[in-house]
């Protein structure tokens, strides 16, 4: 089992120690785990600053690989925060390019200037909604790529009930542009079982998603709980292999200095 989406005390939304992540990873047989800490420049968030500490997190990295790294293979990543405007970008890909890690996720978290979990889904024309979003997304990756895969793309359907009847085709000539810059620049998606402790209790991306990524030449794709608590490490692991399976996916995909690892499913 391998888990490419963790969040430790190291991002603001999350006080869970490093160690008791790695022994939760170890005891339920995971071979790989890598922790993505936020960092997002300028979150509208008034308590949620997501500014991370490079040297700190660094350093505990490297104090737990010491302990445990016979166990399990333990990687070092950031899940970078992603918005449409250029400050923001330009800081983005200034931070990417000065700091080391072994996994880039770039994950849009806002739409807009405004952050998706505080939004009231009622006052959003939700087709609209979606062919914004997977817009603003397009136009941050044609100025900015060094990330590995992109995050939670759906994340609206997380968080927004409503989005469940959104029917793909009202969005998909954006979000098939938006693959298609993906796939094309060597770069793909995760598949993120975080949503399944939400009411909305699906997989993102759903497999609709997942399974046009696939029927475009999609091949690069990573698993991760997005668990912000040592007991959601590695969950719903076999779901999301179900999930990959049924969309056409052989390989899942891990990562190890930035450099790509395809590993059979079957």
């Amino acid at each position: 089992m391998f888990d490419y989406h963790i969040h430790s005390e190291f991002s603001d939304d999350s006080t869970e120690k490093m160690s008791n992540i790695v022994e939760e990873a170890i005891k339920k047989g995971g071979k790989k785990l890598c922790f993505t800490e936020h960092m997002e420049f300028n979150y509208p968030h008034e308590e949620l600053k997501f500014e991370l500490d490079y040297d700190a997190y660094k350093s505990e990295f490297e104090r737990i690989k010491s302990i445990y790294g016979k166990k399990i293979d333990l990687y070092m990543g950031v899940e970078m925060g992603i918005q449409g405007n250029d400050r923001e970008i330009k800081e983005t890909i200034k931070y990417a390019k000065n700091h080391e890690f072994d996994f880039i996720i770039a994950s849009a978290h806002c739409l807009e200037g405004e952050d998706l979990y505080s939004m009231d889904p009622e006052t959003q024309n939700i087709d609209e909604f979606f062919t914004r979003y997977f817009h603003e997304m397009l136009s941050v990756f044609k100025q900015y790529n060094d990330y590995d895969v992109v995050g939670h793309i759906d994340l609206i359907r997380r968080y927004f009930l409503k989005a469940h009847d959104h029917k793909l085709e009202k969005s998909q000539d954006v979000l098939r542009e938006l693959l298609s810059h993906v796939i094309n620049n060597g770069k793909g998606i995760e598949i993120n079982t975080g949503g399944l402790f939400y009411k909305s209790a699906n997989i993102n991306p759903t497999l609709d998603i997942l399974k046009l990524y696939r029927e475009m030449g999609g091949e690069i794709i990573t698993i991760g709980s997005d668990a912000h608590v040592a007991e959601r490490v590695m969950s719903n692991y076999s779901k999301a292999i179900e999930a990959l399976d049924t969309a056409g996916f052989k390989y899942v995909t891990t990562f190890s200095k930035r450099e790509k690892e395809f590993h059979k499913i079957k």
